[in-house]
């Protein structure tokens, strides 16, 4: 499903996003199924580093930063991103060197016998279809814009699956890095706007 909604979409000539792409909003409801039957079996396990609820609202992928993690967009303006050559140079360098630094995610890692561990087995598997496919795709500017859509819609739910929310964030990242390497046309989308269309999908 992922897949092919990837490799079926113009990410070249696609209109400007005005909503969230049907296929993440079935993501979230697959999970929603997986993590209902598996908790009929399994208790829930623990998280790791739980946020506040006000900060899963406001941070993150509204924007892409220069390091692993995820940044608000306001520190890594649109005029930086689609600046000279060498800005945009630089600012891939500073993302790449900043992956040094970051744990990496074990993708088929052990499942322990709880529900937070089933679910976070898929939601890594998920989200590293997603990445593979993007990898193998062009974007143009509303291509891009779309995938920040996308993403920013799954940051803001996905956390409720995994043992530790950084796992979506650091996979999220990587997500929208990846895009906008591999576009043509780097015009990223408003945070505001952003937020608007992740509310009233």
């Amino acid at each position: 499903m992922v897949v092919k909604s990837s490799e079926t979409r113009d990410w070249l000539g696609c209109i400007e996003p005005k909503s969230v792409r049907a296929v993440m909003k079935r993501i979230v409801e697959d999970l929603i199924t997986i993590d209902w039957t598996v908790g009929q079996f399994f208790e829930e396990g623990k998280r790791v580093d739980k946020s506040s609820e006000s900060s899963r609202r406001t941070s993150g992928l509204q924007s892409f930063g220069q390091s692993s993690t995820l940044k608000p967009l306001s520190k890594f303006s649109t005029s930086q991103i689609a600046g000279s050559p060498r800005e945009f140079a630089d600012t891939t360098l500073s993302s790449t060197l900043g992956k040094l630094w970051t744990e990496k995610v074990e993708y088929f890692s052990s499942v322990q016998f709880n529900r937070l561990s089933v679910t976070s087995g898929v939601v890594k598997i998920c989200l590293k279809t997603l990445l593979e496919s993007v990898r193998l795709k062009t974007f143009g500017k509303f291509g891009l814009q779309q995938m920040q859509v996308d993403c920013r819609y799954l940051q803001t739910l996905l956390w409720r699956f995994v043992q530790d929310e950084k796992l979506v964030d650091t996979l999220l990242d990587e997500i929208l890095s990846s895009t906008l390497n591999r576009c043509i046309e780097v015009q990223l989308m408003e945070p505001s706007v952003i937020e608007l269309i992740c509310e009233v999908t």
